[in-house]
């Protein structure tokens, strides 16, 4: 749910195909964990190398980048 600064509350729904036997609290902790796992490494190379504030455009040079600060970051770790 989201609540935008002075408007009333949002619902946002997600549906998932999935072969995997749970049920619906085992299989959203299991989406939920997915998404903390990835959210903290963009979160980690936000702050450390500022990958939001990039300008980098042209050619292949925005992946080139990313490669290159996954291998430092890895390298840091």
């Amino acid at each position: 749910m989201r609540i935008p600064a002075k408007s009333a509350a949002t619902r946002d729904y997600r549906f998932f195909l999935s072969s995997l036997k749970g049920d619906s609290e085992q299989l959203a902790y299991a989406i939920r964990s997915h998404w903390g796992i990835e959210n903290s490494v963009h979160w980690i190379l936000d702050v450390a190398f500022r990958e939001d504030d990039s300008r980098i455009r042209k050619g292949n040079a925005a992946e080139n980048f990313s490669i290159l600060r996954r291998l430092v970051l890895n390298l840091i770790k």
